[in-house]
Order: structure tokens, then sequence, then C-alpha cells
């Protein structure tokens, strides 16, 4: 009985020991944590029947900006949404949104936020420049609220 009992302690101690050393060592096998890397920040809902809605530029801004009509920025005009922030050289494309349009703010991570397509429910970020401003909206009635 003795001898069962230090051959467990034994295993026990090797056991800790490698586990103790696999998670020391975990980031010198996958991507290190930057430091300076940005966590996403949620807003803060208090009110869940008024939320943040991301307003991107206007198609006429838009035509102003690119030489083009109105027309041809409602028809051909689109904004990506990323599966990734930072992601707009050689991310992965989910969902898009038109000119003009709102989409619900999810998070925010430096120069990009998480919004959700009012479209297709798609969540993917955008970088801060495509958006005019932000409002809050009642996500049921689409009504400005505040």
């Amino acid at each position: 009985m003795i001898l069962q009992g230090n051959i467990l302690k034994q295993m026990l101690t090797i056991i800790f020991t490698v586990i103790f050393l696999t998670g020391c060592n975990k980031d010198s096998k996958t991507d290190k944590m930057d430091v300076d890397q940005l966590i996403p920040t949620v807003s803060e809902n208090a009110a869940p029947d008024c939320v943040e809605f991301v307003a991107l530029w206007s198609a006429a801004d838009i035509a102003q900006d690119l030489g083009k009509t109105k027309k041809w920025v409602f028809l051909n005009y689109t904004v990506d949404l990323w599966e990734t922030p930072n992601s707009e050289e050689s991310g992965v494309t989910i969902g898009k949104l038109r000119a003009s349009s709102y989409a619900q703010l999810i998070s925010r991570m430096g120069e990009y936020y998480l919004v959700e397509s009012p479209m297709n429910g798609v969540q993917g970020w955008l970088n801060t420049s495509h958006v005019k401003s932000i409002v809050k909206k009642n996500p049921k009635t689409k009504a400005v609220c505040e």
C-alpha cells in the first residue's frame, strides 16, 4: 500500500511538472501577445432600447470625393466588413455596407469598429474613416433616441 502511494505521488509530481513547464513555455509556441496590443472595448448598454449606431458617409459626400454621381455611388460603392481589425490589406471580407447606411456598434478597438450589418446580421470590423458620426437609435424602430 505504501509503495502504491509513493508511485501515485511520483506520477502526480511528474504530471504537474509537465503542466507547469508547458504552461510557462506557451508563449514561445504560440503568437506572443504584444503588451501594446489593443483590447476591444464594449459600449456600456444601460438602455437596451437606445444603442449606438455608426452612420456611414452619405452617398453625396462620397460622390463628391470620388467625382461620381450619387446614383453611381448607390449602385457601386460599398464598405467592406472584415473578419478581424487591421486586415484591410490581406484579411477576409465577411460582409458589406452601403453608403449612407447605419450599423449597430458592438465594440471598438483603436481605429476600428465592430458593427452588425443591418441586412444580414453579420458582425465585422470597419475602419473609422468610413464613419461620419455615431448616433443613438432604437434597434427595433431605428428611431433616433438622443
